[in-house]
C-alpha cells in the first residue's frame, strides 16, 4: 500500500481511442460494482479538461470515469483506496465528489474544477499502467479480489409510543426472544403501552435511558 508521489504525467496530443490499462480499470469497476449502479461514463475523448485550456487525459486514453449512483454510501472508500494504493495500480490522479488527490500530494484536496464528479470517480493512469500494466488481476489482487464490502444494513427508523408497521413487529419480535421468561408481546405491529414498557425495561438494563424510544443506540443494543 504506497502512494504515488511524483511523476504526473499530463496529456500531449489526442491518440484517437482507450489504452487497455483503462479498458481493464473499467471492467474491473463493472465487475465489482456493477449490482450497485456502477456505470461506464466513458474514456477516451480529445478534448481539454471541463473549463480550461489543458488537453485532458481523456484525450490519450489513459482516464477512465467510473460511474457511480449520486450520494452512494460505497464508492469514497474504493476512491480512497486507489489513492492508498495509486503506486502499486499506477494511478496519478482521481477525482471524486468535490475532492481531488493526484501525485503532487499525498492527501485529497478541495477540487474546484467546473464538474463536481458526484456522479463518477475520474481516475487518470500513468503510461506504463495504461500501456497494459495495469490488468484486472492486479486490481483483484491490490484491491482485495473485487469484491465489494457488504453494503450497510438499512438504518431502522427510530419509534416510540404509537409507532407502527414492520419495525415495530421486527422490534416486538425481537423484545420476546430476549425475555422469554416475560409474558410475550403481542407481535402487531403496534407500538401500544405494553410495548412501551418492554423498551424501558429493555433500556434500563442495558444501561440505556429509559425514554422509551427506539432510537440507533438502543437498535444497536438489541443486536441490529
Amino acid at each position: 500500500m504506497t502512494i504515488q508521489i511524483g511523476g504526473y504525467q499530463g496529456a500531449r496530443s489526442c491518440t484517437g481511442g482507450p489504452t487497455q490499462g483503462a479498458r481493464n480499470l473499467m471492467s474491473w469497476w463493472l465487475g465489482a460494482y456493477g449490482s450497485r449502479g456502477a456505470t461506464n461514463l466513458g474514456i477516451y475523448n480529445c478534448r481539454p479538461v471541463s473549463g480550461g485550456s489543458v488537453l485532458s487525459v481523456h484525450a490519450e486514453g489513459r482516464a477512465a470515469d467510473l460511474g457511480a449512483p449520486v450520494g452512494n454510501p460505497w464508492s469514497w472508500g474504493v476512491m480512497d483506496t486507489f489513492r492508498l494504493n495509486s503506486q502499486e495500480l499506477g494511478l496519478q490522479c482521481v477525482i471524486h465528489d468535490r475532492r481531488i488527490w493526484s501525485s503532487i500530494a499525498p492527501d485529497w484536496r478541495p477540487y474546484s474544477g467546473s464538474s463536481p464528479h458526484t456522479d463518477h470517480g475520474h481516475v487518470e493512469l500513468m503510461w506504463w499502467a495504461a500501456n497494459g500494466g495495469l490488468t484486472v488481476d492486479r486490481l483483484n489482487q491490490v484491491m482485495g479480489g473485487g469484491t465489494p464490502p457488504p453494503p450497510p444494513p438499512p438504518a431502522m427508523p427510530v419509534l416510540r409510543l404509537g409507532s407502527t408497521g414492520d419495525a415495530v413487529r421486527r422490534l416486538q419480535e425481537t423484545l420476546n426472544r430476549w425475555y422469554p421468561s416475560l409474558p410475550p408481546l403481542a407481535v402487531d405491529g403496534d407500538f401500544g403501552p405494553r410495548t412501551d414498557a418492554r423498551v424501558r425495561y429493555f433500556q434500563g438494563r442495558a444501561g440505556l435511558v429509559a425514554d422509551g424510544i427506539v432510537g440507533p443506540a438502543t437498535w444497536r443494543a438489541l443486536g441490529f
